[in-house]
């Protein structure tokens, strides 16, 4: 090989060894950028929180209770007062008493005068099933009790009940039994103001009714055992022995479970998707370093012919200058 197409060839091997080193660098720059992306998907994982299951104990308390006749009282919350002597006791009185409830039956209301037998009163305009609607006051009397009396007696205002809000009428059965029934004046002006026009409304009339009544006494004792659980309460200088139950809120405890289950779900499918990306990662990661070693044997092999070369021409100075000097 002449000194010419020797060169030739140094220069041409020396851009190939620039080249491959140039692809090396970018492989690596490439593996670099893998290896951060492979970090962060890791550290998303530790820094998510794991799921953990709720405890039953979390929802399970303590209620004290105790009874009085026939209402249930349970105790809502107990606290200090300033003096450090008595207690500010909030309680629920609950229980089974007579009151006005929804029949969830209709009467058809019209326009009309029909004065019933045996009562006297403020005769409304309207008629209900043909029935004379009174107003629930004391000029209404039936059988020697004014209509507040009988408000009063079948219905002691329950549900926040006024009289003033109702329409009362009276049916009789075909066994001669004589009811009150009544309608809620906003369901009567409601209807219409014209004679030929007519609608229902609800009736209402006397029934059981679950009452629970949230009551506070402000000077209230409470007394503990040795283990600092209540024993009991005096109210309105009255003492109660109180009954301790462990009752549990398994509604709540299916919620938190129920959100518990969700969020563990999203946990596994979080993971699942970061060790796919992080796989798909090392697959990529692994095709990298393999064009790496097929540059580094290339980068090998042209070294070797670079080396090769550069002998060639160093003999050819070597020759050429010889010449010369002879």
């Amino acid at each position: 090989m002449g000194m010419a197409s020797s060169q030739a060839r140094f220069l041409q091997l020396t851009a190939r060894l620039n080249n491959t080193e140039f692809q090396g660098q970018q492989i690596n720059q490439q593996r670099t950028l893998l290896s951060n992306e492979s970090s962060q998907a890791y550290n998303s994982l530790l820094g998510m929180t794991v799921p953990t299951p709720p405890s039953k104990t979390d929802y399970t308390k303590t209620v004290y209770s105790f009874k009085q006749g026939t209402y249930d009282y349970t105790i809502d919350s107990v606290y200090p007062n300033t003096d450090n002597n008595t207690y500010t006791i909030n309680y629920v009185k609950s229980g089974n008493l007579v009151g006005l409830v929804n029949t969830n039956t209709n009467a058809t209301i019209r326009k009309g005068s029909n004065p019933t037998e045996g009562v006297s009163g403020d005769a409304t305009e309207w008629l209900a099933n043909g029935a004379q609607l009174y107003e629930v006051n004391g000029n209404f009397v039936h059988n020697g009790k004014t209509g507040e009396e009988l408000f009063q007696q079948m219905f002691n205002n329950t549900q926040d009940a006024n009289m003033e809000d109702y329409y009362v009428y009276i049916t009789t059965n075909e066994d001669g039994i004589e009811t009150y029934r009544f309608i809620q004046k906003d369901d009567v002006q409601a209807i219409g103001i014209t004679a030929n026009e007519s609608g229902l409304a609800n009736v209402w009339s006397q029934g059981t009714i679950t009452s629970n009544e949230k009551l506070t006494t402000e000077n209230g004792m409470v007394i503990f055992d040795s283990s600092g659980r209540m024993t009991s309460v005096v109210i309105d200088n009255q003492e109660f022995s109180l009954v301790a139950e462990t009752v549990t809120d398994d509604a709540a405890y299916e919620d938190a479970y129920n959100q518990y289950e969700y969020e563990k779900y999203q946990y596994n499918q979080y993971v699942a998707e970061v060790n796919a990306k992080i796989s798909i990662i090392q697959l990529q990661d692994k095709k990298l370093e393999l064009q790496l070693e097929q540059l580094d044997t290339e980068r090998t092999t042209i070294t070797t012919e670079i080396e090769a070369v550069q002998k060639v021409l160093t003999d050819n100075i070597d020759r050429t200058y010889k010449v010369f000097n002879g």
